[in-house]
């Protein structure tokens, strides 16, 4: 079978294991202080900037991060790429609907909705543009990046 993959790569930091989750864990604490431990400023959700209301911007963008940085920190499982995509949409999409569902027993905030649950999901969908671009980039630990960067320097 012919091998398709690209010849250059594009170099990206691989930042050590414990960082990355690091970055996972500081991402979905953010959504779950600002989804169950405070109160929703109202002045804000009625602006309307659009077709989509912001408060579902805020759902989809939280949710594209949070896939974001679970993909940058599960790169190195040795699953078909797809299956991770899958994996991380379906975990991220997961917690966002936890998320909804804990909203629900709070006297401050709505009940369940299923559109801010489409929401999260919708912006967890967004980290397929990693796995497309994901073939033409090389992770590489920081030491080894920053050697390349100092051989680089050195040979001008």
């Amino acid at each position: 079978m012919a091998d398709h993959s690209p010849t250059v790569k594009l170099p990206v930091p691989l930042l050590p294991w414990s960082i990355r989750w690091l970055g996972v864990l500081a991402v979905a604490g953010l959504i779950f202080y600002s989804s169950l431990a405070t109160v929703p400023e109202t002045v804000i959700d009625e602006t309307d900037p659009g077709i989509v209301p912001l408060h579902l911007w805020r759902h989809i963008l939280a949710y594209f991060g949070l896939a974001g940085v679970l993909a940058y920190a599960t790169d190195h499982w040795a699953i078909p790429r797809w299956r991770n995509a899958v994996l991380v949409i379906a975990a991220a999409a997961l917690y966002g609907a936890c998320m909804e569902l804990g909203q629900a027993f709070l006297p401050h905030r709505s009940d369940f909705l299923l559109i801010d649950v489409a929401a999260n999901t919708l912006g967890a969908s967004g980290v397929v543009v990693w796995y497309a671009l994901r073939p033409y980039l090389e992770l590489q630990p920081m030491a080894t990046l920053a050697a390349r960067v100092r051989g680089w320097y050195a040979d001008r």
